[in-house]
């Protein structure tokens, strides 16, 4: 499936509007339910929900993955992760990381004329040729991959330049990153659009927070770091308003699949490794002042790996042919519909659910050895039971057999041999995701890595 041109964006309000600066902010393990706009009443976050009040909330954006570097690789190729090889998270020994064949949002908004900057947690590869620099960010300066992994070390874009990290002070630093280069771009380049990638470390685990927000937060020291974050962010649009930018600025805030042990998904059946929505549907809020209508919601299907063919629509582009994801800034206006007649939900390589319509089926949880396909499949009405309570494949047995049909089919274009030989990434150090249909990860199954 192709994306089209960036004339759908423009046909969809931005006439008139100059080509916008884009921030995208993305949390790691932060639950559905962990912004104030989406229901938390223990977590507050003024910020992110005044973003949401000057701009739209998203109540189905979907990650391609419910753990990490699948989920971030969709999102910057807007290909689903097993094209792209990266279906699992990765570790610092191992060799695999994000391919120069496929072309990412960055590049492409560079080649539109875009400076483009990655702060934060990357995790699509740490050897130097999976780096963000070499995929079209001009500047990178944070961490390869999570942070309960080791060894850690801060980079600047290709060099280490911290062997001894303090966690608790990286969301400022971060903050800070940014808006230097902010500061520098309007200095020197007024006129030129920018694209910053936001990662944050926090709330994955372990978590740290500076003193100052520890125990504020009636969520522990899990809020502390989401509030700590939100404090930040707030710091960061005071900035872009100091500027004379904020009207200028499409900003955007998300998290990269569900809560791991803490957290909240406001209701959702799964968490983290889930192929349930806990696991998979995420918080997302943007805000354009201006364009996007303040204080809308959006109920529409849509997924991360639309933001690719979204963007450079916005800067005037076309996205790659063949990608996966669609021009979905009609959404962000409220004019448009669900570009998506199914997505398909895996955990590493195993397809496990297909969303289509108001349908959702699931064929297994886990994967490998810890596939479950006991009580499957599940079909669940998602405008009925967005909790996923209540399984109607008995009821209807049609729906079941067209959605199995279409999940079989893609997993075909996938996996092109039945029944091949597992690959190496199909075990991750002798340890699968649980698999129980929304329980809480077993800490004394996973390895400290697996994030």
């Amino acid at each position: 499936m192709t994306s089209g041109s960036g004339s759908a964006a423009r046909e969809a309000g931005t006439a008139g509007a100059a080509r916008p600066n884009i921030i995208f902010v993305m949390m790691d393990d932060m639950g559905y339910g962990d912004m104030g706009c989406y229901g938390s009443t223990a977590v507050k976050t003024p910020v992110m929900d005044g973003i949401a009040a000057r701009g739209v909330r998203f109540t189905q954006m979907y990650a391609a993955a419910p753990i990490c570097t699948p989920s971030r690789a969709a999102l910057l190729t807007g290909l689903y992760p097993q094209r792209v090889g990266l279906p699992r998270v990765l570790f610092p020994e191992d060799t695999a990381g994000l391919e120069a064949r496929f072309r990412t949002v960055a590049e492409a908004l560079r080649d539109e004329g875009y400076a483009t900057q990655a702060v934060g947690k990357w995790h699509l590869g740490c050897r130097p040729e999976h780096l963000p620099t070499r995929h079209g960010f001009d500047t990178f300066f944070g961490l390869p991959y999570s942070n309960d992994m080791a060894p850690l070390h801060l980079y600047r874009d290709d060099a280490v330049i911290e062997t001894e990290v303090d966690q608790a002070q990286l969301t400022e630093r971060y903050t800070r990153e940014v808006i230097g280069f902010v500061e520098e771009h309007v200095r020197t380049s007024p006129e030129r659009p920018f694209f910053t990638y936001l990662a944050h470390t926090m709330p994955h685990i372990p978590l740290h927070v500076p003193e100052a927000f520890r125990g504020k937060s009636a969520a522990g020291i899990y809020g502390d770091t989401i509030e700590c974050i939100d404090h930040f962010l707030g710091v960061l649009l005071e900035r872009l308003r100091a500027l004379g930018i904020e009207d200028r600025t499409l900003v955007v805030v998300t998290s990269d699949n569900g809560p791991w042990f803490e957290g909240s998904t406001a209701g959702l059946r799964g968490r983290k490794f889930d192929c349930y929505e806990g696991g998979v549907r995420m918080p997302f809020v943007a805000q354009w002042p201006g364009v996007v209508p303040a204080g809308s919601t959006c109920t529409e299907v849509a997924s991360f790996m639309d933001m690719l063919p979204t963007f450079v629509g916005l800067a005037g582009g076309a996205a790659p042919e063949g990608i996966e994801g669609h021009d979905a800034w009609p959404l962000f206006t409220g004019e448009g519909t669900s570009p998506h007649e199914a997505l398909f939900y895996y955990l590493v390589d195993s397809p496990n659910a297909v969303r289509a319509g108001k349908w959702k089926l699931h064929l297994g949880a886990g994967t490998g050895q810890r596939r479950i396909t006991k009580e499957m499949p599940q079909l669940f009405d998602m405008e009925m039971d967005p909790g996923e309570s209540y399984n109607l494949a008995r009821n209807h047995p049609d729906v079941v057999e067209r959605l199995r049909g279409l999940i079989e089919a893609f997993d075909r274009t996938v996996h092109p041999v039945p029944n091949a030989t597992p690959r190496p990434h199909d075990a991750i150090r002798g340890e699968q995701a649980p698999a129980r249909g929304g329980a809480q990860p077993d800490i004394r199954k996973l390895p400290a890595g697996w994030s």
